[in-house]
């Protein structure tokens, strides 16, 4: 997997929707924000790129107004739904194995990370690591939030009644209210951490458990890693799509950079868009048009929006969003503030 190029198991940004439909939100709309339709997440194989989910994920809590929106997906929605992976975790022997299956798994529910399973005296503790080309970035606060409380709420139903983890290692912040994450982790969290990490009483995960079934584990762990590694032959628009999406704000985008990531030259490229009734020019204005119309929902200053999409000058993404529109984006962004997107 080169540099930029991480991806998201579906399921993932499913569960993102589950919980804006629970919070009374349709997710529709946003989706389509990132060209993503709902109907694609429903699809095996399907599979987003990590910077989208993270924009995913902000763009949401943003949109219920809820700061700590990753820790209600992560507690609220079934972390796994019915899949072959989840019945390879819940038949596991003891909590010991889930665990060590979910680290086995981790880079192919999400490549921009990994984790590892280990154990220090008496404790036991998961540790997720962001791979080497995205050491400097690490994941974002809400990712962090939405990953801790899943695997928590997961784990908490395979271990004995009243049982818990001990502690939490946090690489964000601690926020001005931390009363919902105290709710999620307990007291017994570490701020600021260069690592997000979760602590466990190495006698509470080797207990066994009484409705295991380790054979049947083992024979969904094979199902798991088809579903996971099978991939969905994207049409050439969407890879486009997805490219321009993750690459909007590193600057002036050409043919060439997204050919040269695609590893096509660059008249295959316009050849096979042209073939599915697109060009790269079109596809270019329609991520641009829905990246400006989110930026200005979420209130971001319309020169920074113009700086993202690689407009120097303030004025030039005015007319060319009047052009768009019918309104330039001042008295679009004053009509939303008063009668809501």
């Amino acid at each position: 997997m080169t540099p930029g190029n991480h991806t998201v198991w579906r399921h993932s940004a499913l569960r993102v929707c589950v919980a804006l439909e629970q919070l009374g939100t349709d997710p529709r709309p946003l989706l389509s924000h990132f060209c993503v339709k709902y109907e694609d997440l429903l699809m095996p194989g399907f599979r987003l790129r990590a910077e989208l989910m993270d924009q995913l994920l902000i763009a949401a809590s943003q949109l219920v107004d809820r700061k700590d929106f990753g820790l209600y997906v992560g507690q609220q929605v079934e972390p796994l739904g019915n899949t072959a992976f989840k019945w390879s975790i819940v038949l596991s022997a003891s909590p010991a194995a889930a665990l060590k299956r979910m680290a086995h798994f981790s880079t192919l529910i999400d490549s921009s990370v990994s984790a590892e399973f280990k154990a220090f005296g008496n404790q036991h503790v998961l540790a997720h690591l962001p791979p080497v080309d995205r050491l400097s970035q690490g994941v974002s606060p809400l990712y962090e939030d939405f990953i801790a409380s899943g695997l928590v709420a997961l784990i908490q139903n395979l271990l004995p009644d009243g049982a818990r983890h001990s502690a939490v290692e946090l690489t964000q912040s601690k926020p001005d209210d931390p009363d919902p994450w105290t709710a999620c982790f307990g007291e017994n969290i570490t701020w600021s951490a260069p690592t997000f990490k979760v602590w466990w009483d190495t006698s509470l995960l080797r207990q066994q458990r009484v409705n295991s079934n380790e054979k049947l584990a083992r024979a969904h762990d094979v199902l798991a890693r088809q579903q996971l590694t099978a991939q969905k032959a994207a049409a050439w628009k969407q890879r486009v799509e997805w490219l321009l999406i993750a690459e909007l704000r590193r600057g002036a985008i050409t043919q060439k950079t997204i050919a040269k990531a695609l590893k096509v030259e660059v008249r295959t490229l316009q050849r096979n868009l042209k073939a599915e009734g697109t060009s790269f020019q079109e596809l270019l204005t329609e991520v641009r048009k829905s990246h400006a119309l989110n930026q200005l929902s979420c209130h971001v200053p319309i020169a920074l929006i113009g700086s993202e999409l690689g407009y120097k000058d303030p004025s030039a993404f005015s007319n060319a969003f009047k052009m768009w529109f019918g309104v330039s984006p001042r008295n679009y962004s004053d009509a939303i503030q008063i009668h809501g997107p």
